[in-house]
C-alpha cells in the first residue's frame, strides 16, 4: 500500500495492482474522477498526487484503487451487460481492440506475469503466428 502525504495536508492512498486487476479507479472525496487500465497505475498515481497538491490548503484524500472486471461491474464503472446486444461487426472491433491491448502489454509491461498472461491469451485467440 502506498500512502503519500502532500505539502498542503492532502494525502494519496493507493493499493498496488493484484494479479487479476484490470482497472484503476481514482476517487476524490468518495467520487470517481478517473478510470484507467491497470497498466496506467503509475500515471494514475502521479495524477492523484498532483490533484491532492492542487487542492491545498484544503486537506483531501485521493484514493487509487485497482479492480478486477467483476469489481468494476459491481461498482457500476463498467456495464454488467457489456456486449449483450453486440453485432458481429462490433464483436470483431472488440476482438481487435483486445488483441491490440494485449500486444501493448507484451511490449510495454515491465512485469513477467502480465506479459506471459497476455502472450497466452494471444495464443488462445489465434493472434500469434
Amino acid at each position: 500500500m502506498t500512502n503519500i502525504h502532500t505539502p498542503g495536508g492532502g494525502r494519496v492512498v493507493a493499493l498496488s495492482p493484484g494479479p487479476d486487476d484490470l482497472f484503476v479507479v481514482t476517487t476524490v472525496a468518495g467520487r470517481k474522477v478517473s478510470l484507467h487500465t491497470v497498466e496506467q497505475f503509475g500515471h494514475a498515481l502521479k495524477l492523484a498526487e498532483a490533484a491532492a497538491n492542487r487542492m491545498s490548503p484544503v486537506p483531501v484524500s485521493v484514493k487509487v484503487l485497482c479492480l478486477t472486471l467483476t469489481e468494476a461491474q459491481r461498482f457500476g464503472l463498467i456495464p454488467a451487460d457489456l456486449g449483450k446486444d453486440e453485432t458481429l461487426e462490433g464483436d470483431a472491433d472488440r476482438r481487435q481492440f483486445v488483441i491490440r491491448t494485449l500486444w501493448d502489454i507484451v511490449r510495454n509491461s515491465n512485469q513477467a506475469k502480465p506479459r506471459a498472461d497476455a502472450l497466452d491469451m494471444l495464443k488462445h485467440l489465434g493472434a500469434m503466428t
